[in-house]
């Protein structure tokens, strides 16, 4: 007797024990998914795009060029120097302000390697389209700033930014 109740005594304890839920790689993101996503960030582009192109027109800036992907430059005052070119080592003074006309952050001074696509990728763009000793007015897109998330500091999320930058 005491043999049979330690087997079923087992038994029991033995058939409580589960295996735990299998836990496998997340499945990718269904093609509906993935469409959907890309076209968000095509309706985004499109629409700094379009905001871009308004403040362009506003202003009056005729002359302002659109780099192939996507950043805006206006060299307003050509420098006596030569053209920036890969590597230059340069100092910038620059203003940013959001598109809306907010100013972010004023008289900024910074060493800059032409190239080196740093922080912003737009003003590196943009920075090797312009000479030594010229001013410009720069408008970068949200993907070629800061993009999504901002600076962490005074620049908003996916802000478009208007820089006048002056190169020394």
């Amino acid at each position: 007797m005491r043999r049979t109740l330690l087997v079923i005594a087992c038994t029991i304890l033995a058939s409580c024990h589960s295996d735990p839920p299998m836990v496998g790689r997340p499945s990718a993101p269904s093609r509906d998914i993935k469409e959907n996503l890309i076209n968000a960030n095509r309706t985004i582009a499109q629409s700094e795009e379009t905001a871009i192109d308004e403040y362009i027109a506003r202003r009056g800036w005729k002359n302002m060029k659109r780099l192939d992907e996507g950043a805006r430059v206006w060299e307003y005052q050509k420098g006596n120097g030569a053209k920036i070119d890969f590597e230059d080592s340069v100092t910038l003074t620059y203003n940013v302000e959001a598109i809306n006309g907010k100013t972010i952050y004023s008289d900024i001074e910074d060493t800059y390697v032409a190239g080196r696509r740093q922080y912003m990728i737009g003003l590196d763009q943009a920075v090797m389209q312009l000479h030594h000793g010229s001013r410009a007015k720069v408008i970068l897109p949200s993907n070629l700033a800061y993009g999504i998330g901002g600076d962490g500091d005074k620049i908003p999320q996916s802000a478009i930014l208007v820089i006048d930058v002056a190169v020394k």
